[in-house]
């Protein structure tokens, strides 16, 4: 399947708005239910959605089938992925803090990974999932 930028985009905000599905379902049961603490909630819950979130953006956004590479897209998938949590975790501790609230901790997540949305999409499709030239302009399927 061939998709141009907004297909990409609508195929990317829909894999995004799956992995925040269970992102916050993980977030809500490891913080609200379980009582664990939240920057511990928050480091399960984004670990647990990043690998599915890879796969889906990957295969069915990109509509990458050939072998994945370690080097070129899987380290710099989790060093984003890293950063998001970095970013959201700090939020996390700070609502916590504050507020002691499960909503809090949970808009904390969002807004953290919300922050770093876009730069997400320009990094995997201009840099990790980009095809060569040749199969952007002629279409051929790539081997």
């Amino acid at each position: 399947m061939s998709w141009g930028l907004l297909g990409r985009l609508a195929g990317y905000g829909t894999v995004s708005a799956g992995t925040v599905v269970v992102t916050q379902g993980v977030l809500v049961l490891a913080y609200a239910v379980l009582g664990w603490p939240a920057v511990v909630a928050n480091v399960v819950a984004v670990c647990v959605a990043a690998g599915p979130a890879y796969y889906a953006n990957r295969r069915w956004v990109w509509a990458r089938t050939d072998r994945h590479s370690v080097a070129r897209e899987i380290l710099p998938f989790w060093g984003y992925s890293l950063a998001g949590l970095g970013v959201s975790s700090l939020f996390v501790a700070l609502a916590e803090g504050w507020w002691h609230s499960t909503v809090a901790v949970s808009g904390a997540n969002l807004v953290g990974f919300g922050a770093l949305w876009v730069g997400k999409f320009l990094l995997l499709d201009r840099v990790l999932f980009a095809r060569p030239a040749s199969h952007r302009v002629t279409g051929t399927p790539e081997r």
